[in-house]
């Protein structure tokens, strides 16, 4: 099986992906080189968060009164020895506060500071950080002062993530996703006209006149290399035709005096020499078949609706054959195993690939041949003789290619025939020495073709 290779689309694209990634990890490392080497930012946007974190909790008890919410509090009840905040109000009452004790008394002051501000007190170890900011609705008059001493809880990282998002999930990941698929579409359109020229080239068959017709991409590039290949495969037809002129010459010009040959013979005597003559005269009658059958093998031509029924193709084989079979103490065996459907193809051609291979079978083997029909669409030719040797089912079918205790019978193009018949249907052959002894071969269509 040909590996899959990838197409030039998915390479792109991959490409694309990948200039995306690095255009990603230049953004992380222009944020991290930004953040990461200045804390007393990150210390800014952590304090930020927090702080917007408490006021969206803040909860009316009533009256003028206030609290923060349970949900915001995880933080000081988990790390009570590094984070505090005081709700204060519009008079300097602590309307609510958690781990009130790490804010320094100047803290508490009104109007002594800023409505926001953020102070780095370097008393102690770690550096403590204490902020405050106005919060609460319109003429509540609220102050939340907030502090942290050390970072236990990685607020810091929390912020830098932040920022990664902020920075890049949010705003770049979606319009890298866009651009990708984007470009992905835009390949794949721009790529059809690629996909149909090359679909094209491989329909093509050189000798057969009946092909598809060039398609017309409308790109000057794909359309110059389609006439290129259109005119390749003429001139390549016109070799292929010369050859099978050729050869339909010379074998022509060699039966009739083979025929002269022939019947000269039938008027000696019986005699070893003579019978001796009759095999060679049969052997060299043989091999000008199959090189005028090799010439017309590459030039099948299957024309659009030329349905044929594998089961007569049979029939008429072994009944053509039988005589043959007859003189050389041979048997021929005729079944049809399940429904066999009709297939698209070239009459003349199959027979001739039948024929090669019960031909062989009886060179070769001799004894009960059974030529099976089905199931599906499915020809096989079975004898009793020794089988095939061992990993040798695949060079059977190169040209000139013969067993070492093959009869000298033929040139070895049977076989090589039969596969090229095979391929210009779009179906295989096998071979293979069968588990109750004797080698089968068998010949597979394409119900579709």
């Amino acid at each position: 099986m040909k590996p899959r290779s990838n197409t030039m689309a998915r390479l792109l694209t991959r490409r694309l992906a990948w200039i995306a990634l690095a255009v990603l990890l230049a953004n992380l490392a222009l944020i991290w080189a930004y953040y990461g080497t200045d804390r007393e930012a990150l210390q800014d946007e952590f304090v930020d968060r927090q702080m917007a974190r408490l006021e969206a909790s803040l909860i009316s008890t009533g009256e003028g009164g206030y609290r923060i919410g349970d949900r915001a509090r995880t933080l000081f009840e988990t790390h009570s020895e590094a984070y505090g905040f005081v709700l204060l109000g519009a008079d300097g009452p602590a309307l609510d506060e958690a781990n009130s004790g790490l804010i320094p008394a100047a803290a508490f002051a009104q109007n002594r500071f800023a409505d926001d501000w953020i102070a780095r007190l370097s008393e102690g170890t770690p550096e403590l950080i204490v902020a405050a900011h106005t919060i609460g609705p319109p003429g509540a008059e609220l102050r939340l002062v907030f502090v942290a001493r050390g970072d236990p809880a990685n607020l810091l990282t929390y912020a830098l993530i932040a920022e990664f998002i902020g920075h890049i999930a949010v705003p770049l990941l979606p319009a890298i996703l866009l651009l990708l698929g984007s470009n992905a579409l835009m390949l794949h359109r721009s790529l059809n006209p690629v996909s149909r020229a090359a679909a094209w080239a491989r329909a093509l068959r050189p000798g057969v006149g009946d092909t598809e017709p060039m398609p017309k991409t409308g790109l000057g590039e794909i359309d110059d290399l389609l006439h290129a290949t259109g005119r390749a495969l003429d001139r390549l037809t016109e070799a292929l035709s010369a050859e099978k002129r050729r050869a339909a010459e010379a074998a022509h010009a060699l039966r009739t005096p083979l025929a002269a040959f022939t019947a000269r013979l039938d008027q000696l005597p019986d005699n070893e020499a003579t019978a001796s003559l009759r095999a060679d005269l049969a052997q060299l009658s043989r091999t000008v078949r199959q090189i005028l059958a090799s010439a017309n093998a590459d030039m099948v031509a299957i024309k659009p609706g030329a349905h044929i029924d594998l089961g007569s193709i049979a029939e008429a084989v072994v009944a053509a054959l039988a005589p043959v079979a007859i003189r050389q103490d041979a048997e021929l065996e005729l079944r049809r195993e399940g429904v066999v459907p009709t297939i698209r193809g070239d009459e003349e051609a199959i027979t001739l690939a039948l024929v090669n291979l019960v031909e062989n079978a009886i060179i070769h083997a001799g004894g009960l041949i059974t030529v099976a029909v089905g199931p599906g669409a499915l020809l096989s030719v079975r004898d009793r003789g020794p089988g095939l040797l061992e990993d040798s089912s695949d060079r059977l079918f190169e040209p000139f290619r013969q067993g070492p205790n093959a009869p000298a019978t033929g040139a070895g193009l049977g076989l090589s025939i039969v596969a090229r018949v095979q391929r210009a249907h779009d179906g295989a052959v096998t071979a293979r020495t069968h588990p109750d002894g004797g080698a089968e071969f068998c010949l597979s269509f394409d119900v579709d073709g």
